[in-house]
């Protein structure tokens, strides 16, 4: 059974909310996560960039990528 879990997309970043149950990482609703992957899209599919520990701070990650340096 594929479950779904809430994603956020901020350009070219997907925020992935994540939980864990008996040792594994599983997708999870906002309300239900434990900490949120920050994945970068790639030619070659998403690739995990970074863990962050509630939702704001992996937007605000996202936000800090995106703006000009």
């Amino acid at each position: 059974m594929h479950l779904k879990g809430f994603t956020a997309i901020v350009g070219k970043l997907h925020i992935h909310a994540m939980r864990s149950i008996a040792s594994r990482e599983m997708i999870a609703s906002q309300s239900d996560a434990q900490w949120f992957h920050v994945y970068r899209r790639t030619s070659a599919g998403l690739e995990l960039e970074q863990t962050e520990k509630d939702f704001d701070s992996a937007f605000d990650y996202c936000l800090r990528y995106a703006a000009p340096h």
